[in-house]
């Protein structure tokens, strides 16, 4: 290994972790990248004692940044930049922007003077030493990054849209990046411009609902990249409530559970409950407590082109008495004066503002149904006696 500096454990401060951690950390960064020397970027901190020794792998004559030529210093700008591209390509590999996250933070720690150029034949190669530590100087945290790379910054343009693709205007977004946290909307062409983003850097952006982040993207920002946001569209669900007589219902209160939040509504003078600015395929439940029990329970998917959600309260069916109807029944026998039975007798019977015809059997009987005690019925009968 190649000594680069030594420095006493309390000049300095740590930033990410501690002199106990510093050596896990490099071991980390360098198993990451098992195949390359990205790693290399940054020197291997050797603790002895109250001692702080940086090393490095490469081989060569140690300058550092501060004792090099104006031309030296603006040709280890470059190399630092082509250096720290690469590793950070490396890192997107991965897929992981917390990776890239924590390398930006190590390499924005140190100062100038932390800068050290390995030259062997005439090939110079650049390591940062105090990465992950900070000196115990005002000013030392502002980072080497804005303070060597003239790192250049382009718009980010982002297209936001629901997820059937048409446009998303009016749609506020969240943006976290270089340190910052901003927030804008999609103009009526579902567009959002943030200006002067520095290439390679990392941003992410999302909705906030209830105060925490929602459909997170992170980006990665490119020279000439578009950019891409695609949110769930929201509509006002309407409740209308009436009975299974169709009576609209007022004043009747639900619960309406979904997405773990609860809410309790009261239906106005023409059954109406609103819930508004509703996500698209939310499932709502809905119900009604009686006695802290659930009834008239209903589950309602928020759907794009639903006007109106019914909850229909079923009336209770009041069970009428059924009064047994008894069939009476009036007989007549009809004699002549010797009481001999005449049978075919015509009879006229009136009764309740009916007239009814019956005749006698063979036997002189005849009947008539349906007459109630006490009517008073009026009889005539008619008979040939002769005819037996």
């Amino acid at each position: 290994m190649n000594s680069i500096i030594t420095k006493e454990l309390k000049d300095v401060r740590y930033a990410l972790g501690s002199a106990e951690t510093a050596k896990s950390r490099y071991n980390q960064i360098k198993g990451t990248f098992p195949e390359g020397n990205e790693y290399r970027i940054f020197a291997e901190p050797i603790i002895q004692g109250n001692r702080f020794t940086w090393t490095t792998e490469y081989q060569g004559t140690i300058l550092n940044y501060t004792q090099l030529t104006p031309q030296e210093q603006s040709n280890a700008k470059d190399l630092l930049t082509a250096q720290i591209k690469k590793l950070l390509g490396a890192a997107k590999s991965y897929e992981d922007n917390s990776l890239s996250e924590f390398l930006m933070k190590c390499i924005e720690i140190p100062d100038m003077k932390d800068i050290f150029i390995v030259r062997h034949n005439a090939e110079d190669k650049v390591v940062l030493t105090q990465w992950g530590f900070m000196s115990d100087t005002p000013g030392a945290e502002k980072g080497l990054l804005e303070k060597i790379i003239n790192a250049k910054r382009v718009p980010m343009i982002f297209n936001v849209i629901y997820q059937d693709e048409t446009i998303a205007a009016g749609i506020e977004i969240h943006f976290e990046f270089e340190g910052k946290k901003e927030i804008h909307k999609s103009d009526q062409n579902g567009r959002i411009t943030i200006d002067k983003v520095k290439v390679d850097s990392f941003l992410k952006a999302y909705e906030l609902e209830k105060d925490q982040p929602t459909n997170l993207n992170t980006f990665t920002c490119y020279e000439y990249g578009t950019y891409q946001i695609k949110v769930l569209q929201r509509f006002d669900m309407k409740f209308k409530v009436i009975d299974s007589n169709q009576k609209i219902l007022s004043g009747e209160r639900f619960y309406f559970s979904f997405n773990q939040d609860e809410e309790t509504i009261t239906s106005d003078g023409s059954g109406i409950m609103l819930l508004p600015k509703m996500k698209l395929e939310t499932e709502v439940k809905v119900y009604q407590l009686k006695e802290n029990k659930e009834e008239n329970t209903n589950r309602f998917i928020c759907q794009k082109d639903k006007d109106e959600y019914l909850i229909i309260i079923q009336v209770p069916v009041i069970e009428v008495p059924v009064i047994e109807q008894k069939n009476y029944k009036m007989r007549f026998k009809v004699v002549d004066d010797k009481d001999n039975i005449i049978p075919s007798a015509e009879i006229t019977v009136k009764y309740n503002g009916k007239t009814e015809k019956v005749f006698t059997d063979e036997f002189g009987y005849a009947e008539i149904e349906g007459v109630e005690p006490g009517t008073q019925v009026n009889v005539i009968a008619k008979g040939d006696k002769k005819k037996k």
